[in-house]
């Protein structure tokens, strides 16, 4: 599983990864990067987050991306069809509060 969580600013994007996480205590025993804006489970789960200013994500895949509310507010028609590009269903989720 590799999920992407996308937020408007690079601290937006840290809090909505918290929350993913602290919603998901299933996760909770893993290794995280902190330079890499990543964390990765003992079960292979895999959780990265960046700002909608990185885009530095193109060509991958995931099975989930969430934005965030701040970052959808915000967000441009070319961002949005971003975004889509990077999941594997081309379905878009909004990242829980």
């Amino acid at each position: 599983m590799k999920v992407l969580i996308v937020g408007y600013t690079k601290h937006d994007a840290y809090e909505e990864f918290k929350d993913y996480m602290r919603n998901r205590t299933y996760l909770a025993t893993g290794k995280y990067f902190k330079s890499k804006q990543r964390f990765v489970s003992e079960s292979g789960a895999v959780i990265e987050y960046i700002s909608l200013r990185q885009r530095s994500k193109d060509g991958r895949q995931y099975s989930e991306v969430h934005v965030s509310s701040l970052a959808l507010k915000h967000m441009e028609p070319w961002n949005l069809r971003w975004v889509q590009s990077l999941t594997v269903s081309g379905g878009v989720g909004r990242a829980e509060s």
